[in-house]
């Protein structure tokens, strides 16, 4: 028997990721009946989203209901489910932000904009707690890591963080050749920093087919001119990771370990291919790029009465966790995701309870059970683990405390940053920026 729910999606104004979501619903017969309440401070892409949601909707033949609010108190009243996809200030705000670090002597950025959007989520948090208690929240937005632990010591809310990141693992077999339904893994770690300490094809350890690509396919691959900017997950970088620490990062991991990587331009050309990697000036302008571009195709189908929606997201899976996830709780449906939940019971040895790990998680009628994971190697754990704890922690501690020294220490741990002058000139630059105000306030000396 199907069970609605409802569900308030915070972030609605992006309507590419929001008629995803939609669409999962439209095809799970088991939610039927649930009310969606589309949440955003944008009236106009608002009310983008909500025209594709009903059409879709309409299309399915869906019993799933929508409304609209730009209110966040109104969006949360009664909700089963939040969903926070929301990017404070969107691309703009953040690459503002990049910018000025840049200016400042941190290429490509110094991830400033992640602040505000940990603090901004945890004040969503504290509303769930005080509006809708027994609401779980599902955390899509970056960063995962810092705002779901940080939600998770400051309020009682049950946070599930999730990503895209483990699906790393499809590249792998693609490149590799094998058919992805033959394979498993093991991928646990913090959220954009996991490692593959298991990895089978029809159950036996597959770690050798990697080695033997290595060895006769890899240099002809990196040579191709056709792989594009995200393509990260066997590159040399990627490679020279796995070799340098023993074990294979996954999906974004690649694109965040060793400092070294990312220097410069030729840097990262090297390492990642002539684009530079999805992070690279050229890589990131060709993202923004075809994000505009998606957003514009689904702005135009929206209000292309004449064409059905379903032509631009067919009656299918999207492949995001989300929907599935709330379809096990709700439905006791058993299955197994990728998951950032806190590390109760050490799940993965090393690491506080209160900090949020990422693994495999069984997901059913009962909740959320953790997978414990093999403990990492000890060059793993030394030299990758514990400092990128390290630097969570201060971003954490930022936005719990309200002490903007955290923000200073942060910077003082870049490798980027020459003098304490220099990163003290940024941060007194970006908490004077007009547009701060919230995070000013928030770093207000007492």
């Amino acid at each position: 028997m199907a069970t609605g729910v409802k569900i308030a999606l915070i972030g609605a104004g992006s309507a590419t990721f929001a008629a995803g979501i939609v669409r999962d619903l439209c095809v799970t017969d088991g939610l039927s009946g649930s009310h969606v309440t589309l949440m955003d401070v944008d009236p106009g892409r608002l009310a983008t989203t909500h025209r594709l949601a009903v059409r879709l909707a309409g299309e399915l033949d869906a019993d799933i209901t929508f409304s609209t609010t730009e209110s966040r108190e109104d969006a949360l009243t009664g909700a089963d489910f939040v969903l926070n996809t929301a990017q404070v200030g969107g691309h703009g705000w953040t690459e503002e932000q990049r910018e000025l670090a840049e200016a400042h002597g941190y290429y490509r950025g110094a991830r400033l904009h992640n602040f505000g959007q940990a603090l901004f989520f945890l004040q969503v948090a504290r509303d769930i707690e005080r509006i809708a208690p027994n609401a779980r929240l599902i955390q899509s937005a970056n960063p995962v890591f810092e705002g779901c632990t940080a939600m998770s010591r400051a309020t009682g809310v049950r946070v599930l963080g999730l990503c895209h990141g483990h699906y790393g693992l499809r590249s792998i077999a693609r490149v590799l050749g094998v058919d992805s339904a033959r394979v498993t893994a093991q991928m646990p770690g913090f959220n954009h920093w996991i490692w593959m300490t298991d990895f089978r094809v029809d159950g036996r350890d597959a770690y050798p087919l990697i080695d033997e690509w290595i060895d006769t396919k890899a240099e002809a691959y990196w040579a191709r001119d056709d792989r594009g900017y995200g393509d990260v997950q066997m590159s040399r970088g990627a490679i020279h990771q796995y070799r340098k620490f023993g074990l294979m990062p996954i999906g974004d991991t690649p694109r965040m370990v060793g400092w070294w990587h990312h220097r410069t331009l030729e840097d990262k050309q090297h390492w990642f291919g002539k684009l530079g990697g999805f992070d690279s000036e050229i890589g990131w302008a060709r993202y923004l790029v075809d994000v505009q571009a998606s957003a514009e195709r689904v702005e135009r189908a929206a209000a292309d009465d004449a064409t059905p929606i379903t032509d631009t997201f067919p009656a299918k899976q999207s492949g995001e966790q989300i929907v599935p996830i709330i379809d096990s709780l709700v439905n006791d449906v058993e299955r197994v995701y990728q998951v950032n939940v806190p590390n109760r019971g050490h799940v993965i040895a090393g690491f506080p309870e209160d900090l949020v790990i990422e693994c495999q998680g069984v997901v059913n009628g009962a909740g959320i059970h953790a997978v414990s994971a093999s403990p990492f190697p000890p060059k793993v754990l030394a030299a990758a683990m514990i400092p990128r704890w390290h630097e969570a922690e201060l971003m954490i501690q930022a936005v719990l405390t309200g002490d903007p020294d955290f923000v200073l220490q942060y910077l003082l741990a870049d490798h980027r940053t020459q003098t304490l002058q220099q990163a003290e000139r940024l941060v007194a630059a970006w908490l004077e920026h007009p547009r701060n105000t919230a995070i000013r306030r928030h770093f207000a000396p007492s």
